[in-house]
């Protein structure tokens, strides 16, 4: 059985998926699967929820998750009553305590920590939006996001995600991956571009991300939001890792990149890789 709300780049699980098949001395064996199905209907049930959906039925979480409504009612009492989903009339939603754990995600998170007061600086000092970054698959989530008060702002919220191909922090964090890496992520992946700039195929990404690692930034017009500018510099680990990515965004007829502003970023960048 399918998992669909999870998406089909994510490697949904199935349930009743037989054990991995593994080498052993020569022999073919299975792994035991230690997965709990009732565990990742539970998470699938609030991986269904999103901006275009944020209150669902029974019978659409039952349908979404190929399951009877009788199991899914199961699944959905028992997040109510954790306090993870809230009931309203015949629908449910996401409640707080969800966002509570993605709070305590960011804070586990060295990238997050460290890099809050830089980012707050470097907005107060150019007065443009500055976001961060770290890299999951082929996706960017971003962790922080110091808002400018202009009235033309960039403003992606924290949590979002996005493809990193088409974002100048995620070009960033690609670019410093090892050619095998870059394959296995994007082994499959359909590059649905929103921008005739941004880059159709792996083939046509790969000398893009060379001349951004030897650049050290990036920046350029955004692929994916109209009118939008940005500068984006790589986090880097005193052990030579890219941990995360910054950016700073704002309207191109206001943000203009020229050699004061992004010696600006990149020295923001600095100043965080040197703490983590």
């Amino acid at each position: 059985m399918a998992w669909p709300c999870r998406g089909s780049q994510s490697g949904c699980p199935q349930e009743g998926r037989p054990d991995t098949a593994i080498h052993w001395g020569g022999a073919l064996v299975k792994e035991p699967d230690y997965r709990s199905n009732s565990l990742l209907r539970g998470l699938g049930i609030l991986e269904c929820f999103s901006a275009d959906s944020p209150e669902l039925t029974l019978s659409e979480i039952a349908e979404a998750l190929s399951i009877t409504s009788s199991a899914a009612y199961r699944f959905v009492v028992t997040l109510e009553r954790e306090g993870y989903l809230s009931k309203h009339k015949t629908s449910y939603r996401l409640a707080p305590r969800v966002m509570d754990l993605g709070y305590r995600y960011l804070a586990s998170q060295d990238v997050y920590d460290i890099a809050r007061v830089p980012a707050d600086e470097l907005r107060a000092e150019t007065g443009f939006t500055v976001h961060v970054s770290v890299l999951e698959g082929t996706e960017i989530i971003y962790v922080y996001r110091a808002l400018s008060n202009r009235a033309m702002v960039s403003n992606v919220p924290v949590g979002s995600r996005l493809p990193a191909f088409s974002t100048t922090m995620g070009r960033m964090l690609l670019s410093d991956l090892p050619e095998e890496d870059l394959d296995r992520r994007f082994d499959g992946y359909v590059f649905e571009r929103m921008s005739p700039l941004a880059p159709s195929s792996l083939a046509e990404l790969k000398p893009l991300l060379k001349e951004d690692r030897e650049r050290g930034y990036v920046a350029q017009r955004s692929h994916l939001s109209t009118g939008t500018f940005s500068i984006a510099a790589p986090l880097v680990s005193r052990h030579g890792r890219t941990l995360g990515a910054i950016n700073l965004s704002g309207h191109e007829m206001q943000l203009h990149p020229d050699e004061a502003l992004i010696g600006k970023v990149r020295a923001t960048a600095r100043t965080i890789s040197q703490m983590l």
